[in-house]
């Protein structure tokens, strides 16, 4: 059952590294280009609103420490890269904690 540990470690690391991915993609891009597609399921369901609609382009705005465009493009902007930045940081710190404790005389305290 080793290998199941080893498994779940990675798998941390790898979320970590997609959601600091796709956080450091939108903040990248510019907010002020047009969308090029959309992914939002609501839309393709022919719903006539997306509660995701504005989300990159308010992260591409937080980048830039433009406070009231990320707010006007959405309001959850802040929260979302909060949760996010913590998601991330709690998983490597998980997985450095998983990885020092397989490693004899060595820890990080908790």
């Amino acid at each position: 059952m080793k290998w199941m540990g080893e498994k779940t470690r990675y798998t941390s690391v790898l979320e970590a590294m997609v959601w600091l991915a796709g956080l450091g993609l939108m903040a990248w891009s510019d907010p002020f280009a047009p969308a090029r597609f959309d992914v939002c399921l609501f839309d393709a369901l022919g719903a006539p609103f997306c509660p995701g609609e504005g989300l990159g382009h308010a992260i591409g705005f937080l980048a830039r420490a433009e406070w009231k465009l990320a707010l006007e493009s959405h309001m959850a902007a802040p929260m979302v890269v909060a949760v996010l930045l913590h998601r991330s940081v709690s998983l490597i710190i998980q997985s450095i904690r998983t990885i020092s404790h397989d490693v004899q005389g060595y820890s990080i305290p908790a």
